[in-house]
C-alpha cells in the first residue's frame, strides 16, 4: 500500500508532495483527532463538545438498542416453547380422548406422530438452519 502511495505522489514535485500528505488523514472511530477538533472548534466555537456529545449518545443509543433486542429475542424464545408446549398438552389430550374412546390404535399413532414431531421442533429451535432430509436423488447416489 505504502509502495502504491509513493508511486502516485513520486512525479509530483516536492511541494505539492508535501501539501498532498498533509491534506490525506485518516481516521478510525466515531471522533475525529484531538487536533482536527481544535480546529472544528477554531472555525465554530462549540462544535467539537457537540460532535463529541453526538458520539456519546450515538453510544448509549447502541447500547440501548443492543440491550432490547436482547430482552425481545428472549421474550420471543419463552413465548414460543410455551406455545409448543400448550400445543402438546393439546395434542396429548386429543390422545388421551381417542384411546379413551376405543381409538388405541388410532390413538397411539397419532402420539407416536406427536412425540416425533416435538423432537423434530426441539432439535431445531436454536438453530440458524432447519434440519433437512435428503432429496431421494441425493439418497440414491449415496448408496450407489
Amino acid at each position: 500500500m505504502i509502495e502504491r502511495v509513493e508511486a502516485i505522489l513520486q512525479p509530483l514535485p516536492p511541494v505539492e508532495r508535501q501539501e498532498v500528505i498533509e491534506q490525506v488523514m485518516f481516521h478510525q472511530g466515531p471522533l475525529p483527532p484531538a487536533e482536527l477538533l481544535r480546529q472544528y472548534d477554531e472555525v465554530v466555537p462549540g462544535l467539537a463538545r457537540e460532535i463529541a456529545d453526538g458520539a456519546s449518545e450515538e453510544r448509549a443509543f447502541r447500547h440501548r438498542m443492543t440491550e432490547k433486542t436482547g430482552t425481545q429475542e428472549f421474550t420471543l424464545n419463552i413465548l414460543g416453547l410455551a406455545a409448543m408446549l400448550i400445543a402438546l398438552l393439546m395434542m396429548l389430550a386429543i390422545v388421551a380422548y381417542m384411546v379413551a374412546m376405543g381409538q388405541a390404535v388410532a390413538g397411539a399413532a397419532l402420539g407416536g406422530a406427536i412425540i416425533v414431531g416435538v423432537i423434530v421442533a426441539l432439535s431445531n429451535y436454536r438453530k440458524a438452519e432447519a434440519t433437512k432430509l435428503p432429496a431421494p436423488a441425493e439418497t440414491a447416489k449415496k448408496a450407489d
